[in-house]
Order: C-alpha cells, then structure tokens, then sequence
C-alpha cells in the first residue's frame, strides 16, 4: 500500500517524531511504501518528495513590527491554502491508499483533510496533544491545569492569555479552533488514535467524535535500547536522572526543591528550554552542589546516561500523554519516580515498575527518591517488572494489529 504520512517536521523534533519515525520503519518493514508529506527545513531527512512541502514557517523569525507580514503567518497557520495545493500536486502524483496524519496544527493545518476526502482516501490520525480541545494544546493556564474550554469555550483562553502570556498569541490560537470547529473539517477523519487510556478518556469526556476515538499505545523499536545496553558503563558516579525540556510544565522547578533535602544523591538534568536561566540561578541560590545542567545531549548520549543512572525521574505537571523518555528509560531496565498525572501512572505502577507522588508536590517527590536511591534491591526489583511492563504496553506487533483493524488490507 502507499501510505501517505503527515507531520509538521521530517527530522528529530521531539515525541511526535519519535512515533513518526518508528511508524513509518514498521510500515516499510511491512512491505509498504510511505510517502511523507511536511514542511520544508534544512534539517529534514533526505525524501524524493520534499519538493511537495510546504515552505518553511518559524514564528520566530516574523517581523513583529510588521502588520502585513504577522497578517500572512497568522493566516497560514490557521488555513493554508499552499498546503492544499502542494498536497493536491503530490496526490496527482502518487496513489495514496490511506494517510496517516500527526501533528499539524500551526503548519500544515486541518484544511488538508478536505483535498483527502475529496479524494475518497481513508483517514486515520494520531493525536499527540490536545490542541482540538485547548488551544494551547497543553490544558494548562499560567502553570495550572486549565479546562475552561470545554464545549468549544475557547475564548476562556484570550481571556486568561493562555498561551505564552500574550493576549495576541492567545487571541490566535482561540480563532484557529473556531475556524476549524466551524469548517468542521474533524468529521473528515475515520479514525482519531489516542496512545494513552487518559488521552483517551479525556477526548472522550468532551465529546470529541466519541465514535471515532481509538485507544492504542505507540509502537517503539528497540533496537537502540539494546545497543546502549550492551555498552559497557563508563562512570560509576551514582546519580539519578532527569531528562526533558526544561519549562514550567515539566515540573523542574519541584525537583530542584525536593532536591535540596537530599544533597547526597546526584542529579543530572539533560535538556533546555526557557526556564533554563531560572533553574540555574535557583540553584547557585540555593547552592545545590549536587545538580549538575548538562544541556541537550545526542540521542545515544542520552541513553547513556539513562542506562547509567539509578533510576529516572518524569516531574511533569501537565497531562502528558505517553511520554517516550519514560518507554526508554523502563526498556533500559530502570524504574521511574513519576507524577500521577495523564498517561505516566500507565506506564509507572506505584510500587511495581516505579514510584508515584502528587504532581507539584516537592516533600512527597523528595521522599520518594530518598527511600528508592537507598534500596538498591528495591531499585533492581523494580526496574525488572520496568522493562518486562513497557515491553507488553509499548509493542510494535500489537501496535501493528491496531492499526490493521483501522485499515482493512494493511
């Protein structure tokens, strides 16, 4: 079959890729061809049909001075009608069988659906965030989980300035989901995939096309994991581990607070972000000798310094809604201190794969990677039932037979 994959980027860009990437190995190991359809960048992988992305687009670098030029963008993120003609020109080219959509929403936008449907192609999509049912994608509101607009209330989110503080980006994203519940282009979809039972619920709860919704964990190849396993360690520090962007939601800002009463244990900390700065200067205030930033770090760094760790430790204060740096570090053997929140406690179970505290809770979190760091029996008892639990949920044959049950003739 020619499978027709869409993704905002064709490079590493975080969890979506990692799906991407995985999904489209298993439909080529499957014998079918995959026909990536996104948006141009120089750090794209090399595709033959790169030519039909779209141009492009880094908020970043708009002229904020410039009324026509945040005009252009804001429009093209929210209906982009070079997207539904580059779609159309590749579709003239190749037959698609089905397409399998992700994360588009900003880039690529919803309009396509309508040039797929037009076209009678079956439609299957896995939802990576929340954005049909929050504008800022994440339920959350100045650091606090936020669901004000259920029902398509999305003006809730203008009003609180939601999204980045900014009353205009706020104001933007709540037009892009009125737009598009208006246009109503979501109905084009026959089937929506959760990857966790929470995100599941929660689409669920707000009545997004019940009837459409799927549950069905990610698959994951774990032929990386295997390779940093057989490696042989090259430190015998002791520490614990924390890798993530760092921001707010990613609850980092508690960590570093329930690290202060341990200052024997170790904690590295992979990754950047906007709060970088803040956490830094938090802990030369607090004279946290014992944290040490090491940045972003290469995937087979990373999974390095997970194999080597005691254990790993997820402080999200969001709905997260797998999470695959919890999946690698279980499949690496190691268990996870992880808040009880959106999908992680499916992969954490209190006590048998990992440890669970309340999201945001400093003295519980601080008490959990006390009593894990010194019980070493504990920490490999745990971090056996880890890997055997991630190997049934996240499985690439399962996930396989999922998706055949979507797509007759897979």
């Amino acid at each position: 079959m020619n499978i027709l994959v869409v993704n905002w980027s064709w490079y590493p860009s975080g969890g979506d890729w990692t799906y991407v990437e995985n999904v489209t190995k298993l439909y080529r190991q499957k014998g079918h061809q995959v026909i990536p359809f996104s948006m141009k960048d120089n750090r794209n992988y090399p595709s033959e049909y790169s030519d039909f992305f779209i141009e492009n687009i880094d908020y970043k670098k708009v002229n904020k001075k410039s009324i026509t030029a945040g005009i252009k963008v804001v429009s093209k993120s929210i209906y982009s009608f070079e997207a539904q003609k580059n779609l159309e020109k590749l579709l003239d080219a190749v037959d698609i069988d089905f397409a399998h959509i992700n994360v588009i929403h900003h880039y690529i936008t919803p309009t396509i659906l309508k040039i797929l449907k037009k076209r009678n192609i079956p439609i299957i999509w896995t939802l990576h965030e929340y954005t049909p049912l929050c504008p800022d994608s994440i339920f959350v509101s100045h650091g606090k989980i936020c669901e004000k607009c259920y029902g398509g209330a999305f003006y809730h989110c203008i009003t609180n300035s939601c999204k980045k503080g900014s009353y205009l980006a706020s104001t933007v994203a709540a037009l892009e989901n009125y737009v598009h519940k208006y246009l109503n282009y979501y109905a084009y979809v026959d089937y929506y995939i959760c990857p966790s039972v929470f995100h599941y619920q929660k689409f669920k709860s707000f009545n997004f096309f019940k009837e459409k919704l799927v549950q069905l964990y990610h698959d994951y190849d774990y032929a990386e994991i295997d390779a940093a396993k057989s490696k042989p360690v090259q430190t015998e520090d002791k520490y614990i581990v924390f890798v993530g962007r760092l921001e707010q939601i990613k609850g980092v800002h508690t960590l570093l607070k329930a690290i202060k009463s341990c200052s024997n244990i170790q904690l590295k900390i992979i990754g950047s972000g906007t709060q970088e700065a803040a956490l830094k200067a938090y802990q030369v205030e607090n004279q946290l000798n014992n944290v040490t930033f090491l940045g972003k770090k290469s995937r087979q760094e990373t999974l390095q310094l997970i194999n080597e760790a005691q254990f790993l430790l997820c402080t999200s204060e969001c709905y997260e809604v797998l999470g695959f740096t919890v999946v690698e570090a279980m499949a690496l053997g190691k268990p996870v201190i992880g808040a009880a929140i959106g999908g992680i406690p499916e992969m954490v179970l209190n006590g048998k794969t990992g440890l669970l505290f309340e999201p945001g809770n400093a003295a519980q979190l601080s008490a959990a990677i006390q009593s894990l760091y010194h019980d070493e029996v504990l920490i490999s008892e745990l971090g056996k039932n880890a890997e055997q639990h991630i190997h049934q949920l996240i499985n690439t044959e399962k996930h396989y037979a999922g998706l055949q049950k979507l797509i007759p003739g897979l």
